[in-house]
């Protein structure tokens, strides 16, 4: 990293940091606003308890009349039950009619019923009747608006990856974990952790509980294991998610917990309540529901192993407890100080059996031992047993006492010295099928200290543990004080027991033995990324895409994107933001056109300036860069995903090129427009005045540095048009840096028809009521007409987005006024044949003006404002009229009155002036040989 950059990111974070200072002092003053508001309201409440008092005293007051007509109601009912109201037939047989009526006919069968029987209802039920449909009329007058934009997101949520490793290229396995069992989770966890990563793999491990950051490794991951997780519904989401991206998860888990009868054998169930068991049993539920969720399974032993297939589980591979790393430096260490006799000297006479009881679960375990364990303390006065942990001794054992020592729970560090202190290790486990299942832990830990072991004849020891050689297995009493006393008693034999446990161990479970046999079967090594000479990776970032298409800016990302992945050796991959639905979910992954999107869920900012400054698009951004690998980052419009993710490519040192649609890169104000509307027309930006224009935006000059930052560090910047370019220019950024890429414009795919004879000149606008647009410039004006000759269609850009339609109903013009909604790529054609001119009197300049050349190139006259971008392939009164920039009602007025007078002119007209718009194709080559370009300097700047 040049010291260019690491001055100018330390610059960047710097102003971050102020900016964050900022923000907290901001919310300290409305903090303490609000303490006011509460005062105030409290004061509010008192006095609403004093009216609440007053009212009690009225109610009294009218309670004794209300008593009155209740009294009567009561007597009304009552005549009605005594079956005085139907004179012919008693209540019950009322009752039973009227039910098989409601069996027959429903409801509506009972009405009619009542109806004929009794006229008077009739006018009751017509009363209602009427009322009802006022209010069904109302509500219908207030048209919802459909929130397609929200319902998109469905569309993504439900996109279907095929069932293929390849559709992640990150070499990525992501580990969903249960974290708050430590031995569980150095075991399982942590080992596997390094075992992968040996291999080549990357690895992240993910809390289970963390919903949102699960949801986002999982769409860059290539593998999934859920590691001892339980099927809450939040998991269930998690598995889903899985499966649509087309992997295919692991279930691993290292004890029995999948089987309630097998759980239920266990010793230390008789010291547990009915409430713990049934809680135990219905983890064992969930855990069996995640298992038949997965594709295939990994054990800690073939015990475990062989009834997760009786299970039903159709794939399961065994991935044994073994030695790591830590373990190893750890036991080096001791027996290093062994060897030199650091380890704290014990009374060399005294000879100190070691049990390690992870917690009074063990009891029952313990028991299996215990009175071998008594008998050989009983008979060997020299023995002490070592108790690491919580364990309830058997009463027996208060004959021996004095030869017992508790120490409670240690880290694993701690206890690992501890067990090297000792002479004897001890795995006493109870003769089920449940310990057959469990790992041989503690004879591991024990061997790699050179400390000999007796265990119980468990599957796990005894397939490790050659009797009398490398360890003793005991099973009765007698045998647990046979061979207890005979290491006791033997020295040398404890020392060539633990040499020999010492060499099974490292032959057997050394990392690397497990990471080759056990566990490169089951992964395999990740596939090498083969990198063509001239291939080219992109990433595109655009606040809006595909299905959340908004603005010309995004049809801009969205049609480069598209027509420059199709190129042979380029790969264009996209991330966006998309709305919030429910709870936030991170990254989400999605196709569109060939290209894979990563889009982010952004909530509302808390503070105004996180739409330039926003921190939580860091992590998920850096995820796609690193899963991505891009050559070079194209930024749009990044509003509210903010700088950082520049930053971010600073610090990866990945060329980035901006393309600069608006002055958002310039002004708080994406458009230039002061707070009455008006556009700025400030060239040289002077932040004193836009300070004045934003008094509370006290953060400018901290945003004005930051964005120079991130302009001054692209590798290159891109102007719509030369009118914007110039305003950058103006404004301190190098011209040699800033280039003009003209926005392509899709050709007609029909010929334009003629001009319906009698039709009176229809004109267009399609920003909806938006106010830098036009809009109300328009309204004005068209208000303002005193003619009918006319007919004005306006696109309801917004209703697609959830906002309510545009209500024309109160403008009040002679002439016709419709809304219609956004039109895609299909129906642009149509929309341009069916309007004669395109109002477009922008109250800012432009960038570009896509609409504009849309227009153009279909024969539509334009009246558009001048000076901008908007108006650069219009000539004023050859195929368009030029408005000012001062959102002049009246002035528009005459334009339109003008064109009116000579609507003929229409009939049969032609631009002549449209071959020089830009095309597609044009913008594309210019654009795929800019990113070249840019590649091939960044090579050429590493190499040097």
């Amino acid at each position: 990293m040049t010291k260019k950059i690491k001055k100018n990111l330390s610059e960047s974070y710097s102003n971050s940091l102020k900016l964050s200072s900022l923000k907290i002092s901001n919310l300290q003053s409305e903090i303490s606003n609000l303490k006011g508001e509460v005062s105030n309201l409290q004061s509010k409440i008192s006095n609403i308890q004093s009216e609440i008092k007053e009212k009690e005293t009225l109610i009294q007051r009218i309670k004794t009349p209300l008593y009155c007509k209740v009294t009567l109601l009561n007597g009304m009912v009552s005549y009605f039950v005594k079956g005085q109201f139907f004179k012919e037939y008693p209540i019950k047989i009322v009752k039973k009619r009227l039910f098989e009526v409601y069996k027959e006919e429903g409801y509506r069968g009972i009405y009619r019923k009542l109806i004929l029987r009794f006229p008077k209802l009739r006018a009751i039920f017509q009363k209602f009747e009427s009322t009802k449909k006022q209010s069904e009329h109302s509500q219908h007058n207030v048209v919802p608006a459909q929130n397609t934009f929200i319902d998109n997101i469905d569309l993504i949520y439900n996109y279907q990856f095929p069932n293929n490793k390849s559709n992640s290229q990150y070499p990525l396995i992501l580990i969903i974990a249960e974290v708050t069992l430590p031995q569980c989770y150095k075991y399982r966890v942590q080992q596997k952790v390094e075992h992968l990563e040996r291999l080549g793999w990357i690895v992240k491990v993910s809390d289970w509980r963390t919903q949102k950051q699960v949801m986002s490794l999982l769409q860059i991951s290539q593998e999934v294991i859920f590691y001892r997780v339980p099927a809450f519904p939040n998991v269930l989401e998690q598995l889903q998610e899985a499966k649509r991206l087309g992997l295919k998860p692991w279930w691993e888990v290292d004890d029995l917990i999948i089987n309630q009868e097998r759980y239920a054998e266990c010793g230390f169930m008789q010291y547990l309540s009915t409430e713990e068991k049934n809680l135990l049993f219905f983890g064992t539920g969930l855990y069996r529901k995640t298992m038949f969720s997965c594709e295939h399974a990994i054990a800690s032993t073939q015990a475990l192993a062989k009834v997760m297939q009786q299970e039903g589980v159709p794939e399961v591979y065994v991935i044994e407890n073994a030695l790591d790393q830590n373990t190893l430096n750890i036991a080096e260490r001791l027996n290093r100080s062994k060897v030199n006799k650091t380890i704290k000297e014990k009374n060399s006479d005294e000879v100190t059996i070691v049990y390690g009881s992870g917690s009074n679960t063990h009891n029952a375990d313990f028991l299996a031992a215990s009175m071998g364990i008594l008998s050989a303390l009983k008979n060997e006065k020299r023995l002490r047993l070592s108790i690491v942990g919580e364990l309830d001794l058997p009463i027996e054992f208060q004959d021996v006492i004095n030869q017992i020592t508790y120490t409670p729970p240690q880290s694993y560090e701690r206890y690992l010295e501890l067990l090297a202190q000792g002479d004897i290790a001890i795995a006493p486990l109870e003769p089920i099928l449940f310990n057959d299942a469990k790992s041989n832990i503690k004879y591991l830990e024990a061997s790699i200290l050179g400390v000999p072991s007796v265990c119980s004849p468990r599957q796990a020891f005894s397939d490790v543990i050659t009797d009398s050689e490398n360890g003793f297995l005991a099973n009765t009493s007698d045998e647990w004080k046979e061979k207890l006393l005979l290491l006791a008693r033997d020295k040398e034999l404890r020392c060539s027991m633990a040499q020999q446990a010492y060499q099974s161990v490292i032959s057997r479970y050394s990392p690397k033995v497990i990471t080759d046999q056990q566990v490169q079967p089951v992964f395999g090594l990740p596939a090498k990324q083969v990198v063509k000479k001239n291939s080219l990776k992109i990433l595109v970032v655009n606040v809006y895409y595909d299905p959340y298409s908004f603005g010309g800016a995004t049809f801009v990302a969205e049609e480069m994107a598209r027509r420059i992945h199709q190129h042979e050796d380029v790969e264009v991959t996209i991330f966006t933001s998309r709305p919030v639905k429910g709870q936030e979910r991170g990254l989400c992954k999605y196709k569109n056109h060939g290209s894979i999107v990563y889009s982010v869920d952004i909530p509302s900012a808390i503070h105004a300036s996180q739409q330039f400054d926003n921190v939580e698009i860091i992590e998920p951004f850096e995820m796609v860069l690193d899963a991505v690998k891009p050559d070079i980052v194209h930024f749009h419009s990044i509003q509210n995903m903010g700088l950082q993710m520049l930053f971010s490519c600073q610090s990866k040192q990945i060329p980035y090129v901006i393309t600069l649609h608006d002055s958002w890169w310039l002004c708080n104000r994406q458009f230039m427009t002061r707070s009455n509307g008006n556009y700025c027309f400030q060239t040289k930006i002077d932040l004193r005045v836009c300070q004045t224009c934003e008094a509370h935006a006290d953060y400018i000059p901290l945003r004005s540095m930051m964005m120079k930052q991130g302009l001054q560090a692209a590798s290159l910047l891109l102007s719509p048009s030369e009118t914007h370019r110039q305003l950058y220019i103006a404004n301190d950024i190098d011209e040699a840096s800033i280039k003009v890429n003209r926005n392509g414009i899709v050709r007609p795919k029909k010929k334009r028809p003629s001009r319906p004879t009698n039709t009176p000149l229809r004109f267009g606008f399609v920003a909806g009521d938006e106010a830098i647009k036009g809009a109300q410039v328009i309204q004005k004006a068209f208000k303002s007409l005193r003619r009918s000759d006319w007919e004005l269609k306006i696109i309801d850009s917004k209703i697609n987005m959830g906002f309510a339609p545009i209500d024309v109903s109160n403008w009040g013009v002679e002439g016709k006024v419709v809304t219609i909604p956004p039109y895609d790529v299909q129906g642009k054609d149509d929309f341009f044949y069916g309007i004669d001119v395109l109002l477009f009197p922008s109250q800012w300049k432009e960038s570009y003006g896509m609409t504009v050349r849309e227009a153009l190139l279909r024969d539509v006259w334009v009246i558009c404002s001048n000076p901008g971008g908007q108006s650069e392939d219009v000539v004023d009164g050859v195929n368009g009229t030029y408005v000012s920039l001062t959102g002049d009602s009246e002035e528009l007025k005459r334009v339109i009155e003008d064109l009116l007078d000579k609507a003929s002119m229409f009939d049969n007209y032609v631009n002549t002036h449209k071959d020089h718009i830009a095309t597609m194709e044009e913008q594309t080559e210019e654009l795929l040989g800019y990113y070249y370009q840019i590649k091939e300097e960044t090579q050429q700047l590493s190499l040097t």
